[in-house]
């Protein structure tokens, strides 16, 4: 299936992206430590390691706290407009 109007879910990349952005000077660190927290390697493609991954971060700093938050958001947006996209799909 596409990207339900144009947007993307995100993925466990984006939030790596995301963390090096917030931690550019202890984003190894931190990445490793998140994967090691959520038991992933970094390289996983599904939408359950970006939420395992999410769960992790809500507890490291405040910071990723606000990251998880809108990361959450985000996931939820995209599933949400995928059912949209679905139905108004099916009805055409």
């Amino acid at each position: 299936m596409t990207d339900p109007y144009g947007f993307r879910r995100p993925t466990v990349a984006d939030a790596e992206n995301a963390i090096r952005r917030l931690h550019p000077t202890t984003a190894d660190q931190v990445w490793s430590t998140l994967r090691a927290k959520a038991n992933l390697t970094g390289t996983e493609p599904d939408a359950d390691a970006l939420t395992t991954l999410i769960t992790a971060m809500e507890g490291i700093d405040p910071v990723l706290s606000l990251c998880a938050q809108a990361f959450r958001i985000r996931s939820g947006t995209h599933t949400a407009l995928s059912a949209a996209h679905a139905l108004v799909r099916s009805a055409e």
